[in-house]
């Protein structure tokens, strides 16, 4: 056989390849479409590429999850967040190395929802913001002593070494009496941001509205220190987590009493 026939031959046979595995590839698309269907409400045969593709995309960064009724509960094991759909409403789950949550976001009963149940959780890899406490103390140091500008720093805990660190962060600008800017704190490896913390100067400790736009979006534990400049300062403390702000007690005199 001469060399160009070969060739030839060669490359019918990879054209009638290539062909038969795109036959399989569409058929074994269908069987998965009908056996697992899509869990976004479009027609696939008829919806435009770029905004299925778009719209998977988002799926896959923000699943939906049905809450088993009779097997096991698995629970998120990677980092992200998932909304999950159970017999009394729609619940949000979070996960991060330090942390594991679980919040209802919207409850209802009126239609039986043939699903599980699930529960509010919030599991800290840490247990408890007090492992914090001597850390929480040097802000405060700190903050005191640059009041009335405003300070900042970052918590950081490695989930491996079970250990916190302290860093404060990178100012933009000049912090002032009434705002400060910084650089987000790049964790080091197995670390994550757990607590961000600012002061307010001789203001009081509470959330202002920049404040609530800077940690929208955000999963940490949030802390303000205030009144430095008096006797016995304020503090506050919340869980931020996606936009949910969930406030934290915590006696002012555990840091600076």
């Amino acid at each position: 056989m001469k060399k160009q026939e070969f060739a030839n031959q060669f490359s019918e046979l990879l054209d009638i390849t290539r062909a038969s595995f795109n036959t399989f590839l569409e058929t074994a698309e269908a069987v998965l479409r009908e056996q697992r269907p899509l869990p976004l409400a479009v027609d696939e045969e008829t919806a435009p590429d770029d905004q299925l593709q778009m719209d998977m995309a988002l799926l896959a960064a923000a699943p939906v999850a049905a809450v088993p009724r009779y097997a096991p509960f698995h629970p998120l094991q990677e980092s992200g967040h998932r909304f999950l759909l159970a017999a009394d409403g729609l619940h949000l789950e979070v996960r991060r190395p330090w942390l594991h949550y679980i919040q209802p976001l919207a409850k209802h009963t009126a239609v039986a929802i043939p699903f599980g149940e699930m529960t509010k959780k919030c599991e800290l890899d840490f247990g408890s913001i007090g492992s914090a406490l001597d850390l929480m103390k040097e802000f405060a140091t700190k903050a005191k002593a640059d009041a009335p500008i405003e300070a900042a720093a970052s918590l950081l805990w490695n989930h491996k070494e079970k250990a916190w660190r302290i860093e404060y962060p990178k100012i933009i600008g000049e912090a002032t009496a009434g705002s400060i800017q910084y650089e987000q704190v790049v964790p080091g490896p197995d670390e994550s941001l757990a607590i961000d913390l600012h002061s307010h100067g001789r203001l009081g400790a509470l959330f202002s509205d920049t404040d609530n736009e800077d940690d929208r979006g955000s999963v940490k534990i949030a802390g303000v220190f205030g009144d430095l400049d008096k006797d016995q300062p304020t503090v506050a403390f919340r869980m931020c987590v996606l936009g949910l702000y969930i406030d934290i007690p915590v006696p002012a005199s555990k840091i600076f009493g």
